[in-house]
């Protein structure tokens, strides 16, 4: 009995510690991918700023670095999600456009001519933020993988998790399903006091053993079995 509550709670710490890891390594890759993003995009805006002609409407168009941002502006732009989103007054107008994508309506003006200070600013701002925001992210992942506590309550969220993934391997759930489940607050929260109570339980039947951890659990329930 006591081996075996052994081997759960290292099979879960190991499958935590492994889910903490892949999480890291995939917000480093919105880190790198959004820095490398918005240096390229920096480095286009100022050629084109720098050399601008009010009057011909024109400068500088490096058409390399458009080519690469524009193939890129849809992965950045859903990356980005509400960040890159604003309720946009065009200047001299009077109407707004409301969820206005700012990263994917502002290139196309370079091309045309029709680009202002504040649309390049708008982008910038918003890879910035974003940029801070994984690093948040980042540095709390960074936390909870020094942390075996951790590691077994996020192990224990995987292996809760699972007959959800089997009903979406099946087709039975949907994607959006699926997230919207697994990331529902009270479910996490669910899941987290029966990693708690699971973890406190297994400690004592290995400290104690079996019979003591049943007569402390009926204690706690009041109840005769």
């Amino acid at each position: 009995m006591k081996l075996y509550i052994v081997l759960f709670f290292i099979f879960a710490a190991v499958i935590g510690f492994i889910n903490l890891i892949k999480r890291y390594r995939l917000f480093q890759s919105f880190h790198d991918f959004a820095f490398e993003y918005r240096n390229k995009f920096v480095e286009f805006a100022n050629k084109y700023s720098n050399s601008f002609d009010r009057y011909s409407r024109t400068g500088d168009f490096d058409y390399e670095l458009y080519t690469w941002l524009t193939k890129n502006v849809n992965r950045i732009q859903a990356n980005l999600g509400h960040i890159g989103v604003m309720n946009y007054v065009a200047p001299f107008q009077m109407y707004q456009v409301k969820n206005y994508q700012i990263i994917i309506n502002t290139l196309p003006k370079f091309r045309e001519g029709k680009i202002s200070d504040f649309d390049i600013n708008a982008c910038d701002d918003s890879l910035l933020r974003y940029i801070g925001s994984v690093e948040d992210t980042l540095g709390k992942i960074k936390k909870k993988i020094k942390n075996p506590f951790i590691w077994f309550k996020e192990g224990f969220q995987e292996i809760f998790n699972l007959p959800f993934y089997l009903l979406n391997w099946f087709g039975v759930l949907s994607d959006s399903a699926l997230a919207k489940v697994t990331r529902n607050a009270f479910y996490k929260l669910a899941t987290g006091i029966g990693a708690l109570v699971t973890f406190a339980s297994g400690v004592v039947t290995i400290i104690q053993g079996k019979e003591q951890t049943i007569e402390m659990i009926r204690k706690l329930w009041g109840h005769k079995w």
